[in-house]
């Protein structure tokens, strides 16, 4: 009975003295009983913080494991740039055991979470003690040295009975003045005191309970000369660091401009160009599609309608025209056989499977589709270098893609590292940086991109012919051309070289120049055997309908045909500021 009421004694005795030193424990759950902060100034300017914080876990739930610690580490400074600040945990305990804890990396900081994982914390009151290193925490004005502190920081979740810190600087320093701020971020009220505790320490108090979000900031001033400022050098890589994206984009813009003059330097520059005059024939072997692809080093339907009607021309192939539809009415093109066709030509395309196909504009036809692919296939096998195949006949160009698409990543790469940035630091200064360099690097890669392809010397060779024979097709001024001795015009050298004129782009100007002759031959009951129209088209014939229709008008529903449909997707200074600070919470 008598240890029984020993016991009782002991208990009610604890419970008192409990009490007696967090009141209010017994009112309100998860909170922070006591946040105490002591701080080392040391002569270099860094920081030693011993943070120990006394914590009541109640019936709230917030705290299951243990406690989260925020330290920003990243401040906007007053010119509109970035400054990043050292950080480095030395312990932390729980109770005075070590504790165990890992990192985890913020926009602006380290969040430390302090406790184990698969342990849970039972209800009651927690000592925690965090010992970090923290640099460059020291304000270097004209006339005084200071340090601008918050000392809990404004991202606590929990209320707080009492905030107070200590502050130890060198031995020599004499302290000026200081004054402390509490309340939410920004707050200027000062429901805190500081006493002196000798010439060169200080500690404050709050003199309120702080409500969530709530912290005290301390500013204390000192006589210069004690604490060693950072070397330029020191802040210059600390700038750099702080705003990486500035040498980051700026390498960035220096390298892309520099790789890709040296790649077109070594790769990417043309033959010299030969003297252009009129050529009133096509390169001997080269066909209407070949002709346009070497030209403009690209495939096109336009490229596929001009080796159709080659192959109609050379009377392997029929295309007739009619027109349908309800409302709407377009071209509707059918591919027959003609008597003695024998279904074969040399343009890469197999007319046997063409027999009997209808083009008709957004409706896809899979048969249109694997001649178009066939074609644009022969064509590179022929005369496109390509790494690793071996052409089927002399190449004329390559298109050094693979330098582009390098540069195409790079360009990638630099948009992202600029949005990244800015999406974690804004900075209107460094946002403009970041978009000169950026459009100095696109104009670049839009430049070089585009005369990154190279002809061989045989393939500036059939160029330099391709364009005097261009030049002959498309020039309207017959009269330039007499004293050359060029071929008399008639339908047949009309319909010869109307496909390469279809390949060339220039069909409407050769079209032209055959006004008179077309319109004699269409008084005629003129209609070419290889391209006929319904008998309500045929009424509405003229020459401009007919260099629109067998080249813009059946390239593009050649295009349509031949495309797959595809699938649809949906002065002061105010509370919160100064260095430490962040915040925490339970998890």
């Amino acid at each position: 009975m008598m240890r029984k009421s020993i016991l009782i004694f002991f208990i009610l005795h604890a419970a008192i003295n409990t009490n007696a030193q967090y009141p209010s424990v017994a009112e309100v759950n998860d909170r922070i009983l006591k946040y105490h902060s002591d701080i080392t100034v040391q002569s270099d300017g860094d920081l030693l913080v011993k943070e120990a914080i006394t914590i009541y876990n109640g019936d709230y739930g917030n705290i299951e494991r243990g406690i989260f610690r925020d330290f920003p580490t990243v401040y906007k400074t007053n010119s509109g740039f970035w400054e990043e600040r050292g950080f480095s945990v030395k312990n932390v305990y729980r109770d005075n055991k070590e504790e165990p804890y890992h990192r985890e990396k913020l926009n602006n900081g380290v969040r430390l979470m302090i406790g184990d994982k698969d342990v849970y914390l039972p209800n009651g009151v927690f000592n925690y003690e965090i010992e970090y290193e923290t640099t460059r925490q020291i304000i270097f004005a004209t006339d005084r040295d200071e340090v601008y502190w918050n000392v809990n920081g404004n991202g606590w979740i929990f209320t707080a009975d009492t905030v107070s810190c200590t502050i130890h600087f060198p031995e020599k320093a004499r302290i000026k003045d200081y004054r402390c701020y509490t309340g939410i971020l920004g707050s200027t009220d000062a429901d805190c005191k500081g006493s002196q505790l000798s010439a060169n320490e200080i500690s404050f108090v709050n003199t309120r309970r702080f409500d969530s979000y709530e912290g005290m900031t301390v500013s204390v001033g000192i006589e210069k000369g004690v604490i060693a400022a950072p070397s330029s050098f020191a802040d210059f890589m600390s700038f750099l660091k702080g705003n990486y994206i500035i040498p980051l984009i700026l390498v960035l813009t220096v390298f892309f401009v520099s790789y890709y003059f040296y790649v077109w330097y070594r790769k990417g520059r043309d033959p010299r160009k030969g003297v252009i005059y009129p050529r009133f024939s096509p390169p001997a072997g080269i066909d209407p599609a070949e002709a346009g692809y070497i030209l403009n080093q690209r495939y096109n339907s336009q490229l596929f309608a001009a080796a159709l009607i080659d192959s109609a021309v050379k009377k392997n192939l029929n295309i007739e025209v009619s027109r349908e539809g309800l409302l709407f009415k377009s071209n509707v093109y059918t591919f027959t056989k003609p008597a003695g066709a024998n279904g074969s030509d040399n343009s890469g395309i197999n007319l046997d499977r063409l027999y009997g196909e209808r083009a008709v504009k957004g409706k896809y036809n899979s048969t249109l589709r694997s001649c178009y692919m066939a074609l644009h296939e022969d064509l590179k096998s022929k005369f496109l270098i390509r790494r690793g195949k071996k052409n089927r006949e002399e190449a004329m160009f390559t298109l050094n893609r693979g330098y582009v698409i390098f540069a195409t990543v790079i360009v990638i790469a630099s948009i992202v590292a600029a949005l990244k940035f800015l999406t974690e630091r804004p900075s209107f200064k460094i946002g403009i940086f970041c978009a000169i360099c950026l459009l100095i690097i696109l104009i670049t890669h839009l430049v070089f991109k585009n005369i990154m392809s190279a002809y061989t010397k045989k393939g500036r060779e059939i160029v330099d012919h391709l364009l005097g024979f261009k030049m002959y097709l498309a020039q309207a001024e017959q009269h330039i051309y007499n004293q050359l001795a060029p071929p008399e015009k008639t339908l047949d050298l009309f319909e010869k070289y109307l496909p390469y004129a279809v390949a060339l782009n220039v069909e409407n100007e050769w079209a032209a120049k055959f006004d008179s002759i077309i319109e004699q031959a269409m008084a005629s009951g003129y209609n070419p055997s290889y391209y006929s129209f319904s008998s309500h088209s045929a009424a509405h014939f003229n020459v401009n309908d007919f260099s629109h229709g067998i080249s813009s008008g059946l390239a593009s529903t050649l295009s349509s045909a031949s495309t797959p449909p595809s699938s649809s997707s949906s002065g002061g200074g105010s509370s919160g500021g100064g260095g430490g600070g962040g915040g925490g919470g339970g998890w």
